[in-house]
């Protein structure tokens, strides 16, 4: 099962990265849309705060990066750069699915590479609601917690 799910999670990979993504040509719909322009010169930019705080932690603006990926060595590359990029930022994240850690031991680092990445950062541990309608429970659930918390 955890090969079957490690190749799963790089095959999400290989797609986005190679532009097969099937929502590849969605649109917002924006571009039905026209604004009219209403210029606010006296607005001084530098006094804008779009600082937040969510469950005692301070974002330095309301944006937390979604799932994203993790359980193949290609997504420790990438979840590297994003925690590195949200910690810098001053932003929050969320790791993809966990699955394939509990499946496979192995694949922890994939996961818990955000947080060596981003010791400071928001960031949200992934299992899936399937999961814990099959089995999964408080020991899988702490489990990813733990991949993914700042060890002291």
């Amino acid at each position: 099962m955890a090969e079957e799910t490690g190749k799963r999670k790089e095959d999400h990979i290989r797609i986005c990265l190679g532009n097969k993504a099937q929502a590849k040509n969605a649109t917002t719909g924006f571009e039905d849309i026209q604004l009219i322009h209403r210029a606010l010169p006296e607005v001084n930019k530098s006094k804008i705060n779009l600082t937040t705080t969510f469950l005692g932690k301070k974002f330095s603006a309301p944006i937390i990066v979604g799932a994203m990926t993790g359980g193949t060595e290609h997504a420790t590359q990438i979840n590297s750069a994003i925690a590195q990029t949200v910690e810098k930022l001053g932003l929050g994240m969320g790791v993809g699915s966990q699955r394939a850690a509990i499946e496979d031991q192995k694949l922890e680092e994939t996961y818990a590479i955000t947080r060596k990445m981003a010791p400071n950062a928001f960031l949200i541990a992934n299992i899936g609601g399937v999961q814990l309608v099959h089995g999964y429970g408080l020991k899988e659930v702490r489990k990813v917690v733990e991949m993914i918390m700042l060890m002291l």
